[in-house]
C-alpha cells in the first residue's frame, strides 16, 4: 500500500520523530492487514476511503499508550493491564469499510422454464404434458 509516515504526519499536524517512525510504519502495516482481512479480495487499495480508514486507525493506535487499559482525566485515574486491546478495527472503521466488502448473493443456475416461445434451451428437459384420454 502506498501509505507512509508522511501521510500520518499530515493528518496529525506534526512531524513524526525518527525514533517513532518504526512504530508508525508497523501500525500502517497492521492496519492495512486488518483492512484487507475485513474487506476480503476485490477492493482497491488506493481508494481514498480505504486510505482514510487506515490513517485514522494508525492515529487512534498512536494515541493509546501501550499497557494502559483505561484512563480517567478527572481525579487522574489510570489503570494498567498486560496489553491494550485497541489494535483492532474500530466500529467506525468497520462501518466505513462496509461498502468495500464483497456482497454475498445467489444466482439461479437451473432454468425453470425450458421452452420460451417455442425455443428449447439446450441441456434442459421438456415439461411433461398430460394427455387427456377420453376413451379413445
Amino acid at each position: 500500500m502506498s501509505i507512509a509516515a508522511p501521510d500520518i504526519e499530515v493528518r496529525l499536524g506534526r512531524k513524526i520523530e525518527d525514533d517513532e517512525k518504526p512504530r508508525v510504519e508497523a501500525f500502517i502495516t497492521d492496519a492495512s492487514a486488518l483492512v484487507a482481512d475485513y474487506c476480503g479480495s476485490g477492493y482497491r487499495e488506493d481508494s481514498p476511503g480505504i486510505r482514510a480508514v487506515i490513517c485514522a486507525e494508525v492515529i487512534r493506535w498512536l494515541a493509546v499508550a501501550p499497557g494502559i487499559v483505561s484512563e480517567k482525566v478527572g481525579d487522574v485515574a489510570v489503570e494498567f493491564g498486560s496489553s491494550a486491546t485497541t489494535q483492532s478495527l474500530s466500529p467506525a472503521a468497520r462501518t466505513s469499510l462496509k461498502r468495500y466488502r464483497r456482497k454475498l448473493a445467489s444466482i439461479p443456475l437451473q432454468v425453470d422454464t425450458p421452452a420460451w416461445d417455442g425455443i428449447v434451451v439446450e441441456g434442459s428437459t421438456l415439461p411433461v404434458r398430460r394427455m387427456q384420454t377420453e376413451g379413445r
